[in-house]
């Protein structure tokens, strides 16, 4: 069992959800806290390394929770046309034809790889162990369905020869009664994922065919 997350002190508690993150770094904490509702924040718990108990969301020791504030942005291009596919393949789109509706191309956000890789998934005090499937820097789809207790973010670590690759991910919406999907959050750092990008192109794993 590979030991958690140095520089990565904070955790939450959503009981209005149902998920408990740890292993969270305080900016992570802050974008979750920022994306949170009223009646969340109300009920949230956080706890940081060397407390001796959670803390409610409200109380002062949680008061730099609260304080993330987002880049000023320049005016923005006006959104794609995209909507989504309905066979619900993770990080998968349907780019509609502007005045050819019956002319459509499935496309692919990100080149998935396929590739077996050992993962650990971490929410809380839980750990899963399983494989992945196929891969790409957006998502992931494992050998094994995952148990219940996998909901809202959870920690994702791929223990590579190589290198050690940990996301933030959530899973992958549609999926009905099993689970085997999951998505790469945002909160993940960009160098990490560029990192890993690069290291699925080195190994040169087959590439997932488009459907």
């Amino acid at each position: 069992m590979f030991s958690l997350f140095t520089r990565r002190p904070w955790a939450l508690h959503n009981p209005l959800k149902s998920w408990t993150l740890a292993g969270l770094s305080l900016r992570e904490c802050q974008l979750l806290v920022a994306s949170m509702t009223d009646a969340e924040m109300k009920v949230s718990w956080a706890h940081c390394e060397g407390w001796a108990d959670w803390k409610p969301l409200s109380g002062p020791e949680c008061h730099e929770l609260f304080t993330f504030k987002d880049g000023k942005h320049g005016e923005l291009p006006a959104l794609p046309q995209i909507v989504q596919e309905d066979d619900h393949e993770i990080t998968q789109v349907r780019v509609a034809t502007v005045g050819s509706p019956k002319r459509e191309q499935i496309v692919r956000k990100f080149t998935r790889y396929e590739g077996k890789v050992p993962v650990e998934i971490v929410v809380g005090s839980n750990a899963f162990s399983t494989n992945t499937c196929d891969m790409s820097e957006g998502g992931f789809l494992f050998e094994d369905k995952l148990p219940d207790w996998v909901a809202g973010y959870f920690t994702v670590v791929l223990n590579t020869p190589d290198k050690m690759f940990e996301f933030t991910c959530f899973l992958a919406e549609d999926q009905k009664k099993d689970k085997f999907r999951a998505e790469v959050a945002p909160t993940t750092s960009e160098t990490i994922i560029n990192e890993f990008k690069t290291w699925l192109v080195k190994q040169k794993f087959p590439i997932v065919p488009q459907r």
